[in-house]
């Protein structure tokens, strides 16, 4: 199969002018986290928070998929990164709150108001393209994978290139799935909103620094990625 890879993209209505050109920047996710109140924001209460986690049924059964995977791998400590409302998460803790949890993103302003609503989570600003990992048993990148270019993530994974990851992909893009991008394209009033990938442009881009054994996280593919060597 041959790898490929296009640019996504995403209308987001009235909310565009907020997002801006492209939405894979921190002030672009801020503003649809804490100004908006559609799909992508972060509710300012714990109870809004929590129930917009529990009323999720494929959210709820993803993070049951991934706690009793990370449960059999003996992780007591799980770093979970581009978090953004934190949702999987806060669901995951409640399926073993025994574990610790790193949570991270890179948005300062969604970061801050996730820290009052998580306390029993390490909440944390990162960015995956410059900082160290934190300690962890595994790493959890669960739907970053359009985040990124290529060689930006071939960078990133070299810094990961010691640690386990549990990578769970937005999806595998069929050339049907591009060929529909491409079209919505044309159509204008679309943001760039990062990058879409078949299954071989995926799996090159740690086929340099990890092996890889693929797994389903409920809905989604996933792969566990090993350190080479």
């Amino acid at each position: 199969m041959i790898p490929l890879t296009i640019r996504h993209v995403y209308d987001f209505g009235p909310d565009r002018e907020l997002v801006g050109d492209d939405l894979v920047r921190p002030e672009a996710w801020d503003a649809l986290r804490v100004r908006t109140d559609g799909p992508f924001s972060l509710p300012d209460t714990r109870e809004a928070w929590e129930r917009s986690a529990l009323e999720r049924p494929d959210l709820v059964e993803r993070a049951r998929a991934v706690s009793a995977w990370a449960d059999a791998q003996g992780v007591r400590r799980l770093a979970s990164y581009g978090v953004g409302g934190a949702t999987l998460e806060y669901l995951i803790w409640r399926e073993n709150p025994s574990r610790e949890l790193v949570v991270s993103d890179y948005a300062p302003a969604a970061v801050q108001r996730l820290a009052g609503l998580f306390p029993e989570a390490d909440v944390r600003r990162f960015d995956l393209l410059a900082d160290a990992p934190p300690e962890a048993d595994v790493h959890l990148f669960h739907r970053i994978d359009t985040e990124f270019a290529n060689a930006q993530w071939r960078t990133l994974l070299r810094r990961f290139s010691s640690a386990r990851i549990l990578f769970a992909v937005t999806e595998v893009a069929s050339l049907r799935r591009m060929s529909w991008e491409v079209r919505i394209r044309l159509r204008g009033r679309t943001i760039r909103a990062g990058w879409l990938r078949n299954r071989a442009a995926l799996e090159r881009l740690w086929r340099d620094t990890h092996d890889a054994t693929p797994l389903r996280m409920h809905d989604l593919p996933a792969w566990d990625l090993r350190p080479r060597g």
